[in-house]
């Protein structure tokens, strides 16, 4: 048999026997048309994850599983951007006969016991979902230590904690021994399992930390924790301070009234309620200068349409970066940083995404002091 005797060390990288089992599952279900994958950020996580070496992940797909062993072929998408990743959106497509070599490889017999025990589980649990268990039959839920059966006799019980409007993280933790992180990423298959009755668990807020003095009548969001307390020491005049913390403030959920503000001693949280979106002065954003940072700017503004780039903390970092100084992106493991293209300032789109893109090299914010920026806030 093809590959019998082999070793194939590749194979025992968890994300390769993710996407060759769920390939497999799909060929196990009724279809009428072939098994196919459109590579994206949900369906094939690790050629997104930029802290490892994607670009070895895909060679290891092209070589191996395309080329040498014909697992399945792929259509590329012609559409791309220069920005993109050339396997982004392309189409997997898994060949008939690959199937015997794929059962091989992962050790999946045709009549499998423990899918068996899983499809059992989810007939005894039936009626504590709306969709009778449907949607656990299209995807095998498996945890590390837990059989088919514990995992679906938890999920049966979450159906009569609902009525207490717990949040995901309890939940979790009340049905899977104490793990609060089982159910992260999972609203979906809550919804499908349990219908409207899902919209009752609780939405984790968003937690930022705010300096509002009273009476302010501009907003800074500054992506770094050392700028944003140095900034509250010597704050600009009439100015509220704002730690997004990398890009926890960019979630589109900012100005939900889900957001919840920690407020450092000496604030005004009523005023800041009251006037924080709608500053009449204008709202700013400092971060690193660097495309991670200009595409918080760029996501920030999908919440807040008139933010723009703070021009006194971003003015003396692009004269360094002009004098020759700043460092490569391989230097602070910034390679896999994607230029946004735009982001909607004028400021930044016109002055410093070129300069990025002039000198390929960053900065980060930490390294200017705002002492030396100007008092006032203006863009």
């Amino acid at each position: 048999m093809k590959g019998a005797g082999e070793q194939l060390g590749w194979l025992g990288e968890p994300w390769v026997r993710a996407l060759l089992l769920d390939l497999l599952q799909r060929l196990e279900r009724p279809r009428s048309r072939d098994v196919t994958l459109r590579i994206n950020e949900r369906t094939l996580p690790a050629l997104f994850d930029f802290s490892a070496d994607v670009d070895g992940r895909w060679q290891l797909i092209e070589q191996e599983l395309v080329q040498r062993w014909r697992v399945f072929s792929v259509t590329f998408d012609r559409r791309l951007l220069p920005h993109q990743q050339p396997y982004e959106n392309a189409q997997l497509r898994l060949r008939a006969d690959s199937e015997e070599l794929l059962r091989q490889w992962l050790g999946r017999p045709r009549i499998d016991p423990i899918e068996a025990e899983w499809l059992a589980a989810i007939d005894r649990h039936a009626d504590s979902f709306v969709d009778r268990g449907e949607a656990l039959r299209r995807q095998r839920l498996t945890l590390p230590g837990f059989t088919g059966e514990q995992v679906v006799t938890a999920l049966a019980a979450i159906g009569p904690l609902l009525e207490q409007q717990l949040s995901l993280r309890e939940l979790s933790a009340r049905i899977f021994l104490g793990n609060s992180k089982v159910l992260d990423q999972r609203m979906d298959l809550l919804g499908q399992l349990f219908g409207e009755r899902a919209e009752s668990i609780r939405r984790r807020p968003l937690l930022l930390t705010a300096w509002a003095p009273a009476g302010f009548d501009r907003l800074l969001i500054v992506e770094n924790q050392d700028s944003f307390l140095r900034l509250v020491e010597q704050a600009p005049a009439r100015t509220a301070l704002l730690f997004s913390a990398g890009f926890r403030a960019s979630a589109g959920r900012i100005t939900s009234t889900s957001t919840r503000f920690a407020f450092l001693p000496g604030s005004d949280a009523q005023y800041f309620h009251r006037q924080w979106q709608y500053p009449p002065a204008g709202s700013f954003f400092w971060g690193d200068l660097d495309y991670a940072g200009m595409d918080i700017l760029r996501a920030l503004r999908s919440a807040l349409p008139e933010i723009r780039a703070w021009r006194p903390g971003y003015q003396p970092m692009l004269d360094a970066l002009s004098a020759g100084q700043g460092h490569r992106p391989e230097q602070a493991g910034k390679e896999r940083q994607l230029d946004p293209i735009t982001t909607g300032c004028s400021y930044a789109d016109g002055q410093l995404l070129p300069a990025l893109r002039t000198h390929l090299r960053f900065l980060d914010q930490e390294g200017f002091n705002p002492d030396t920026a100007p008092r006032q806030v203006g863009g």
